[in-house]
């Protein structure tokens, strides 16, 4: 490519990442955006033009097997070492979903991308956080119950 061309498609890029001070579409607030974003997502996921690649589905299957090999780990007698290998089997088929959507941040300009990085560590501390405090529940009932 020439250098002119390089540095046109660089000068669309910059005018994609401008925002207007004044936009046309006023912005709106909370549960509005909340549940726009919903349908949106919504609309995307069944639009004919989206295909869902081999690792979706893989996905999908790892989430159904996470919650069976949990709810066996818990429902049946088995040494406590071995009920912790459905916690590693969850906790590694949630890397290989981060690690295989990971790509999608190439796609989106910077200030995308990091607002999606946000929401990403946000949902990692929600997630540890809601583990501790499971965690906390499941000691104070056993601490109470003496079992």
């Amino acid at each position: 490519m020439s250098e002119s061309a390089d540095q046109s498609k660089e000068a669309e890029k910059v005018e994609q990442v401008k925002v207007p001070e004044q936009s046309s579409v006023p912005r709106r607030q909370g549960l509005k955006n909340f549940v726009l974003a919903i349908k949106h997502i919504n609309d995307a996921s069944v639009a004919d033009n989206v295909k869902q690649r081999f690792s979706d589905y893989v996905t999908i299957f790892l989430v159904v097997l996470c919650i069976l090999s949990l709810v066996v780990a818990v429902s049946v007698e088995v040494p406590p070492g071995i009920k912790l290998l459905p916690l590693l089997f969850t906790v590694g088929a949630v890397l290989f979903y981060i690690i295989n959507r990971m790509g999608i941040l190439i796609s989106l300009t910077s200030r995308q991308a990091l607002i999606v990085w946000q929401i990403l560590v946000a949902g990692f501390w929600l997630g540890v956080t809601s583990a501790m405090l499971v965690m906390l529940a499941c000691f104070y009932m056993v601490s109470e119950t003496g079992l």
